[in-house]
């Protein structure tokens, strides 16, 4: 922060329109569809939006004194730590609806880099549709004190990896988004969330870590400054218990979440010891 936004020692990339507005949108969209959580199942660009375990969770609040509904998300995501560890991160974050243009949110009064990301749905499931078939596509642009104009777009699907049929729609959308960019473009993560590295590939990855930073050039440090833009929380304005009651909305469902994750490890774990006993004991009459 102090090298881009104080001292500006890394010059700011200003906007080439590599990332411009979109022509076509969602004309209405209803922020409560997307309470829950989501994980992110294909992304547009490789510096921000294909990072594996990309868990989200969504809630909304209503705002007293515009009686416009705000979505707040608590957005996690793993990467690699410089040492060669996993680590997640995360981070609580606000998005504005916008009133004239419901198919917008705005995520601004960040202190981090004075960021700026602006959300256009593209297009999303209805509120009936079944829990597998549920998604929303959204392209953003924003811009920080290091770059003006960067961009990309997500596709949030409710289960690790998008079925064929939100496919199929997401492409027929975003080809018709009026955007240089094509949804065969997109990339999709990793979404098993595998365990940590073993220590040799740890130090494999140190290595590589070491190498990056000694060969960044300006342009990387300004991706590199715009990518950590997640990790920085909203300077919250307004209602102080409506952050609260969001806060906590959000951690009861990354609770749930954890219980459900912890369930499904201790069937698995009761299954493989019924089978090693089941096993054991077909050797025995043997």
């Amino acid at each position: 922060k102090c090298a881009v936004s104080s001292k500006k020692c890394v010059p700011k990339r200003e906007d080439d329109n590599s990332y411009p507005i979109p022509q076509n949108m969602v004309s209405n969209f209803n922020v409560e569809n997307f309470q829950g959580q989501w994980f992110i199942s294909a992304g547009l660009n490789p510096i921000f939006d294909t990072f594996e375990c990309q868990i989200h969770f969504f809630t909304t609040t209503i705002s007293k004194d515009t009686n416009t509904p705000t979505l707040y998300g608590k957005l996690n995501w793993r990467i690699d730590e410089p040492d060669g560890e996993f680590f997640t991160r995360d981070t609580v974050q606000r998005f504005k609806q916008d009133k004239n243009q419901p198919g917008i949110l705005v995520n601004d009064q960040n202190e981090y880099l004075h960021y700026k990301d602006t959300w256009y749905i593209i297009d999303a499931s209805p509120s009936s549709a079944k829990y597998e078939d549920q998604f929303v596509l959204v392209y953003y642009r924003g811009s920080n004190d290091a770059w003006d104009g960067y961009g990309g777009a997500v596709l949030y699907t409710r289960t690790p990896y998008a079925n064929q049929k939100i496919l199929k729609q997401a492409t027929a959308s975003f080809d018709n988004a009026g955007l240089p960019y094509k949804f065969n473009q997109f990339i999709i993560p990793n979404n098993e969330c595998p365990a940590e590295p073993l220590p040799s590939q740890k130090l494999l990855l140190k290595e590589k870590y070491a190498t990056r930073l000694f060969l960044m050039a300006e342009k990387e440090l300004q991706e590199e400054s715009t990518n950590i833009r997640k990790n920085a929380k909203n300077t919250f304005d307004g209602d102080i218990k409506e952050v609260i009651q969001a806060t906590t909305n959000l951690e009861r469902q990354i609770a749930q979440y954890e219980n459900k994750l912890a369930s499904n490890l201790k069937q698995a774990e009761d299954s493989f010891i019924e089978d090693i006993e089941s096993s054991i004991s077909s050797r025995k009459k043997k």
